[in-house]
């Protein structure tokens, strides 16, 4: 029987030993899964490929195969997974974990001899994908020196790869050169001995203990992949040596994860420990790039977006300003110098998918929060490109403004826009999400001249408020009780579309609209008060009716239900919960219900998107942390504060 519950600020499974229990860590330089029975079931290193095609750890108990059906009890928390179960005899605890910055990952098997002596064995096999190495070396690192390489031999040389196996110090070390530079290396507790091996490198060995009745005995293994010779380097040995500081590290990490007030249940604290380890764990420094990752996905090239990571970074804000206040940076490098967003800035600060109509705003947006918040304004003079970050501000908001026409509104020119969040959506024309991203840029830009006795700031609020006023001329439909989502001269889209919440959280809508719209998404959609839905009781829908012209929909949102088009973007849930908060009214179902939806369906870390009737997004989504806001700032005021 199938268990989960909350305890601690943890997740926790109880089931058949068999049911893998995926769990996915992240630290500065590493993303990995625990599969919830031994073994590690990915392994990638941020701006580098995915190391594992398959892992395989096999125990016996005095030489009995595990079990698959014995009851195990699984914890989550932080970057740890723990796996309690029992078997012929011997009580197992298997404990996997990552600190905050190391690149290697940890287990130990502690064995307790219960009813009899135990012979303890664990055996690991692994498969690697170079698959994911080639298309990486191809796609991202390929240049004019690989190139010669290539041609002169020097890389096919390299590509013979080396191992080397060494017995010490009560540890076998198992250092396998797979590829040019590239090394997958294990150090494993003795007796130990390496098994079959390739001409690459050894993808088998096996450890063992004894161990009397009443007594408890103990098996280490570490992993680190990476390259030898650059920031991603372990000593799989001296790791080996420092398992104990290295496992401190990891509980400390856990344990200081802040609890609100707010935080009453077990689900709710566990709730917050998880949203707040997904944001956190999405950040990345890799030399001068310092920001937060979109997720587990996207760290090859490693990029920062500006509209992922303004959610991410409003979730970590009153914890890690640090952290926010490098993203600013990060994202300011990215913006070309006629005052131009792309989607994305890379780890190279070379641009992802140009120029886009949402990234300007969010990077005013973001530097506003932040200052506001944290009142630090010398963030003001940092230098960009000879100038200031707030000057940066202003170059990318009036570069934005070229869009506008007679209206004042931004205009997506062309039938085939797809240059915002919604980019499976064409949306031409006057887009309600963006214009009211827009109206709170301007606003920003305001605020922030003002803070610094700049006598435009007045231009800018009243540029803001024609915005505002725009939006309710032109995009308010009285009759439906909601903004449209987007309209041009030949079609409006008139389904209720969740990104235009930003209406409500940023005060573009009155009192009255505000309520008028949220109490549409209440009925439209929740998924559990919309019996014209058919998926059930699974979260709050992204848009609905659907999109009716097939051509405005593309890829994934082709499909009622799936990615834009009808999905759950927790993000976007916890946007609608955080302004149902701030109008006083019940908004636990779409803050939470994604949440223990996804537990039950064995996602354990926040999900990017997701439907029951179509393939689920990356797990560990950095903006899907956004319910933390609810719990940060309990009131309902952080867009007011």
């Amino acid at each position: 029987m199938e268990k989960f519950s909350y305890a601690d600020g943890a997740l926790v499974y109880e089931g058949d030993f068999s049911k893998r229990t995926y769990y996915d860590i992240s630290n500065n330089l590493l993303t990995a899964q625990f599969d919830g029975m031994g073994g590690i079931s990915k392994y990638a290193v941020v701006n580098k490929w995915d190391f594992i095609d398959c892992y395989y750890n096999q125990m016996s108990v005095n030489g009995e195969p595990m079990d698959m059906y014995a009851p195990k009890k699984v914890t989550m928390c932080g970057r740890t997974q723990t796996v309690e179960t029992a078997f012929n005899g011997a009580k197992i605890k298997i404990t996997q974990f990552a600190d905050p910055g190391t690149n290697a990952v940890f287990t130990e098997f502690e064995v307790k001899a219960e009813e009899c002596d135990v012979v303890f064995s664990d055996t690991v096999n692994f498969g690697l994908n170079i698959t994911s190495w080639m298309k990486n070396f191809f796609a991202v690192r390929f240049s004019a020196g690989t190139l010669a390489r290539l041609l002169f031999g020097t890389l096919a040389s390299e590509i013979a790869g080396h191992r080397k196996n060494e017995e010490t110090k009560g540890r076998l070390v198992i250092r396998n050169t797979v590829i040019e530079r590239f090394y997958f290396d294990f150090a494993v507790s003795v007796p130990a001995v390496a098994l079959e091996t390739n001409h690459l490198y050894t993808n088998q060995f096996n450890s063992s203990l004894s161990v009397k009745r009443g007594e408890t005995g103990r098996i280490r293994m570490v992993l680190s992949a990476g390259t030898r010779g650059d920031f991603s380097a372990t000593d799989v040995a001296r790791a080996f040596d420092d398992f104990d500081i290295h496992y401190k590290a990891a509980c400390d990490y856990c344990d200081a994860i802040p609890v609100p007030d707010a935080c009453k249940s077990e689900f709710e604290k566990s709730y917050f420990k998880s949203l707040y380890n997904c944001a956190v764990s999405m950040y990345k420094e890799v030399g001068r790039f310092k920001g937060f990752i979109a997720g587990i996905v996207y760290q090859s090239p490693a990029r920062t977006y500006y509209r992922d990571g303004y959610w991410t970074a409003i979730s970590i804000l009153k914890y890690r300003p640090d952290m926010v206040r490098n993203q600013i940076l990060t994202l300011a490098a990215g913006i070309n110098k006629d005052g131009k967003c792309p989607s994305a800035v890379k780890s190279n600060f070379k641009n992802w998918w140009g120029n886009h109509y949402d990234s300007p705003s969010f990077f005013a947006i973001l530097l506003y929060d932040y200052v506001r918040l944290t009142g630090d304004l010398g963030i003001l003079t940092e230098k960009w490109r000879g100038m200031t970050i707030l000057a940066a501000a202003m170059k990318v908001v009036n570069k934005l403004s070229e869009y506008e026409d007679e209206t004042g509104l931004l205009f997506k020119g062309g039938p085939y826009n797809r240059r915002d969040w919604c980019d499976n959506v064409f949306r031409e024309g006057y887009c309600t999400y963006d214009e009211a991203l827009y109206a709170r840029a301007l606003y920003a830009v305001a605020w922030l001249l003002k803070k610094s006795n700049d006598s435009r700031c007045e231009e800018y609020f009243k540029k803001s408020e024609a915005v505002k006023k725009a939006i309710n001329d032109i995009l308010w439909d009285p009759e439906l009780g909601y903004y449209v989502n987007y309209k041009n001269k030949d079609y409006t889209e008139k389904n209720l579309s969740i990104d235009t919440v930003t209406t409500v959280l940023f005060d573009i809508a009155d009192p009255e609209k505000a309520r008028s719209v949220l109490e549409k998404m209440e009925k439209l959609l929740e998924s559990k008060n919309n019996p014209l839905q058919k998926a059930g009781d699974f979260g709050t829908l992204a848009v609905f009716p659907f999109y009716k012209p097939d051509s405005s929909v593309v890829l994934k949102s082709s499909l009622p239900y799936y990615y834009h088009n009808g999905g759950d973007w927790p993000y976007l849930s916890a946007a609608y919960a955080y302004a149902k908060l701030k109008y006083g009214m019940d908004h636990v179902y779409p803050l939470t219900r994604w949440f223990e939806y996804n537990v039950e369906k064995y996602n354990f870390t926040p999900v990017e998107f997701f439907s029951p009737t179509h393939p689920q997004g990356s797990l560990l989504q950095g903006w899907s942390a956004l319910g933390q806001l609810a719990y940060a700032y309990p009131a309902g005021d952080f867009f007011d504060r």
